[in-house]
């Protein structure tokens, strides 16, 4: 049994034909529908309950919060469901990016088989409350992702594919077979995915393998600064016990990325391995990229000794950058980085049709293993 609260929203906006105002959820349960919210103060989807909630078969669109948990320990699954960003209108108190879900209290996070457009991602910080069993854990998989935008406002907020950025140790997590495409001008996005302060367990790492990521570029687009880029492990102002830890980076492919593709901000424990990263630094008018990029980096970016017992192995690199020259060093100030491989791509030969080659080798591996990513029709 559960009960349903649609609650009005307090915004004059009213919601489009086929989607309804705003939901609040106070009790678990399986809900289906479709849901907006006009108004960047509004959720679209507020989550109120630590009891088990299934989000299933929907549609939701927001000028901010798409769905929101805050402080009640949730448990939430959302599968084959589509989330788009609306316009964003003026907010208070503080940002409110378009994010797909945000939860900062959580005993169990599932996005599987859904469907992303101009959204800010997904967000997991403060606290994990489960019980690190693998049923209470994270798993964010099999999803198809365009446009990652941190747009609010008059202004910009950081945003990711998916952040996590809590406290404490959770075993079992995983963030794999997601496909995820940026395009320079619509999308907005920093690391497109960012493990920040966050830790897996030495029996159970966080994973994070066989993802398709294509695409980070400053926004507005003309900016020749930008400070994000592939996968980045992250850990500013911890010790070693409470730093980013225990994490698994592999059979990735990250591709055309700005910047970076892998990196080690900081964090110990941390294995990046058997990743591709294809990046010719042109757009596709052949107009060469006028920011920095890069293949690969280790460094103890902020002094924390907490950056140790890491290695870089195994990955193939065709990096160039904006002058023509290659961009697969290693940055590394801190320990010995392992072996890297170019195998045997050359400079010259890093071209677009080489990029494109690469998302042709991603649907080969997914037709290899049998998948479908992104929603399922309901049955």
């Amino acid at each position: 049994m559960f009960a349903l609260l649609r609650a009005l929203p307090f915004s004059p906006k009213a919601a489009s034909a086929n989607y309804e105002g705003p939901l609040i959820i106070t009790k678990g349960g399986t809900y289906s529908g479709n849901w907006e919210s006009k108004d960047s103060d509004v959720a679209a989807v507020e989550i109120r309950t630590k009891e088990p909630v299934v989000i299933e078969h929907a549609n939701i669109r927001g000028a901010g919060f798409l769905i929101l948990s805050q402080g009640y320990g949730a448990n939430v699954t959302v599968r084959h469901t589509k989330g788009f960003g609306l316009p964003p209108t003026p907010y208070s108190s503080y940002k409110k990016p378009r994010r797909f879900l945000a939860v900062d209290v959580f005993s169990n996070v599932v996005v599987e088989h859904c469907y992303m457009e101009k959204t800010a991602g997904i967000y997991l910080g403060v606290e994990y409350t489960g019980n690190g069993s693998p049923g209470q854990s994270i798993k964010i998989r099999y999803n198809k992702v365009r446009d990652i935008n941190g747009q609010v406002y008059q202004g910009k907020a950081i945003a990711q594919f998916v952040q996590f950025n809590y406290r404490g140790e959770v075993p079992y997590a995983e963030i794999a077979w997601n496909e995820v495409i940026n395009t320079p001008g619509a999308s907005a996005v920093e690391d497109n995915i960012n493990i920040y302060n966050s830790r897996g367990a030495p029996h159970a790492p966080i994973r994070i393998h066989n993802n398709y990521i294509e695409g980070a570029f400053p926004y507005p687009l003309h900016l020749e600064q930008y400070s994000g880029g592939g996968i980045l492990t992250d850990s500013p102002g911890t010790d070693s016990l409470t730093s980013t830890a225990y994490v698994q980076v592999y059979d990735n492919q990250l591709v055309g990325l700005g910047n970076y593709c892998l990196g080690i901000a900081g964090g110990n424990h941390i294995e990046m391995h058997h990743n591709r990263a294809v990046v010719a630094a042109v757009f596709n008018d052949g107009k060469p990229y006028h920011f920095w990029t890069g293949g690969i980096w280790a460094k103890d970016y902020y002094k924390m000794q907490n950056t140790f017992a890491n290695s870089m192995h195994h990955n193939t690199l065709a990096v160039l950058g904006k002058d023509r020259t290659w961009r697969n060093e290693i940055f590394d100030s801190t320990f010995a980085a392992a072996a890297e491989y170019a195998n045997d791509v050359l400079p010259d030969s890093v071209t677009k049709s080489l990029e494109q080659q690469e998302y042709k080798l991603w649907q080969e591996k997914l037709r290899s293993q049998a998948l479908t990513i992104g929603p399922q029709q309901h049955p």
